[in-house]
């Protein structure tokens, strides 16, 4: 039995396994051109970066998968103003910071999506993707590369706009998934509609492929996307364990001991709902004064991150998971747990049948 896919052609990949755009230190050219030479199509996440660092990162992906396919992906979101006040989240993170000996640190440079994707492109990378946003401002640069666009979504009205702006594959995020899911009105709540439930009415909702996320860690939530209509699978929090994954050890050691119910959705982080290991840092903020908005919110509490990763401090590092993240317990090469992957969802495809 083969798990592939219509969409398989569409990528030029050989396995519908799709490395999830976690940005910032998981996210490395090693991960994703490991999970490309295993077949699948590694995706690097790159916002906040610089387009010569991305350019230059796509171009080491794509040598080290020998010229395989390599898809990029950029957060969309604007800058949003929160309710709450740069005194009340000072007077919060101020323990936090004397507690780790956290100091401040210069902004790091990033230029904007539509130039980070514009340099992937010339660099070589061979699919677009967007998050937490319309992709209609992607739609030009991937028709001019003759590339696919693929659109992150969480709920069918968004899937519908999505592909009316120019997408061509959707990646449906239920509500388990890790990290930020899109939403394109913020301000209405994230929907929490689990992938179970989503990825099938968005199959039916659209004429373009889907790929489903959130949740799936193992060969079997794969074989159940493929079963309710997806014709791939997109995995991150899995992929936190990855060897090349430029994972935080803190990290790598919280998610093997995480139970099912140790994860949370919370916009008190970073300005947008995600999905957090709940830990003291992300209890405290959820808890906490009304956060500064998309962008404050992020810089406010960056140098409490920075300080606890080098610390390893797994109680004061804000860490986003998905809810199947303890079903992961080793550090294992990327083609290792892409082959596994695969292996197991052929296994329970069998059994269904």
């Amino acid at each position: 039995m083969s798990l592939r896919t219509p969409l398989c052609d569409q990528l030029g990949i050989d396995v519908p396994i799709l490395l999830a755009p976690m940005t910032a230190g998981p996210s490395t050219p090693e991960l994703a051109a490991a999970v490309t030479r295993a077949g699948g199509l590694g995706i690097l996440g790159v916002t906040g970066r610089t387009a010569g660092d991305v350019a230059a990162e796509v171009r080491r992906a794509r040598e080290l998968c020998g010229g395989g396919p390599i898809g990029v992906n950029v957060q969309l979101a604007e800058r949003t103003a929160g309710a709450g006040t740069p005194e009340a989240m000072d007077a919060l993170l101020a323990p936090f910071r004397e507690e780790l000996g956290a100091t401040e640190a210069e902004p790091a440079q990033a230029d904007p999506p539509l130039a980070l994707v514009e340099a992937a492109l010339a660099a070589g990378a061979t699919v677009a993707s967007a998050a937490l946003g319309d992709p209609a401002p992607l739609a030009p640069l991937a028709r001019d590369a003759g590339v696919p666009l693929l659109a992150m979504v969480s709920s069918v009205a968004e899937a519908v706009q999505a592909v009316a702006s120019g997408a061509d594959v959707i990646v449906a995020q239920g509500m388990e998934a890790g990290g930020h899911r899109t939403t394109f009105a913020p301000d209405a709540g994230l929907p929490l509609v689990g992938t179970i439930a989503l990825v099938p009415r968005v199959v039916d909702a659209v004429d373009v492929p889907v790929v489903a996320a959130g949740g799936i860690m193992d060969g079997r939530g794969v074989a159940a996307a493929l079963v309710l209509g997806a014709q791939g699978a997109m995995l991150g929090t899995r992929f936190l364990l990855a060897e090349e994954a430029g994972t935080p050890e803190t990290t790598r050691r919280a998610l093997g001991g995480l139970a099912d119910t140790d994860t949370f959705v919370t916009d008190a982080v970073t300005g947008r709902p995600a999905r957090w290991v709940r830990n003291r840092i992300a209890s405290a903020l959820h808890e906490g004064p009304p956060h500064l908005g998309w962008g404050a919110q992020r810089a406010a509490t960056d140098p409490v991150r920075r300080a606890a990763a080098a610390a390893g401090r797994e109680d004061l590092l804000p860490m986003l998971a998905g809810q199947g993240a303890g079903m992961a317990k080793t550090v294992q090469p990327a083609e290792e747990i892409v082959v596994e992957v695969v292996t197991g969802a052929v296994a329970a495809l069998r059994r269904e049948v």
